[in-house]
């Protein structure tokens, strides 16, 4: 299993990522890069200069508008954090900020969903973030869309074991 960080890469962390059970750990402008891009031209931009360094892009979305836009283009391999977009719940529903149209072209464009185990542990409200997680983990596996679960942390303490993380996954029905 392997495992994304947002720290430097130090063989500190790689050997505590061995010990925990990761057979790989990625690390933050080494591996991949998250893109900030608030506008649509900015996010073309640093997808851009993402390629050009190599590196895999991470995108965390902040808006319906920007996530919908994110899983079009072809520049963005993982997206995640979905599940803040929206402040309150519908009445009828439970609103984790993915939906079916979005599910499709997320499958038709091989884009990755990730879900983050630092979103939860560091999470106001923890029961409203694990229903909404449930809720995208159902419409992936229903439109058959790739998911990755990991850590997500820009913390040492924060990891934890690879089984602890399948375990939750196993839980919310990865």
């Amino acid at each position: 299993m392997d495992d994304y960080v947002f720290m430097k890469k130090s063989v500190e962390i790689e050997k505590l990522a061995a010990e925990l059970g990761f057979t790989r750990v990625h690390f933050l402008d080494t591996d991949f890069v998250v893109l900030n891009g608030k506008t649509q031209k900015e996010l073309l931009k640093e997808i851009d200069q993402a390629r050009n360094k190599k590196l895999k892009t991470l995108f965390k979305a902040d808006s319906e508008e920007m996530l919908r836009f994110a899983l079009e283009k072809n520049g963005v391999d993982i997206i995640y954090g979905m599940e803040n977009l929206h402040p309150k719940d519908s009445l009828h529903f439970v609103r984790g900020g993915l939906d079916q149209v979005l599910c499709a072209i997320a499958a038709e464009k091989g884009k990755i969903i990730g879900f983050s185990f630092s979103e939860i542990l560091n999470s106001q409200n923890k029961g409203k973030l694990l229903a909404r997680m449930i809720f995208n983990i159902k419409l992936c596996k229903k439109y058959k869309v790739p998911m990755l679960f990991g850590s997500f942390t820009a913390f040492r303490e924060e990891m934890r074991s690879a089984k602890d993380l399948q375990a939750l996954g196993r839980i919310l029905g990865l």
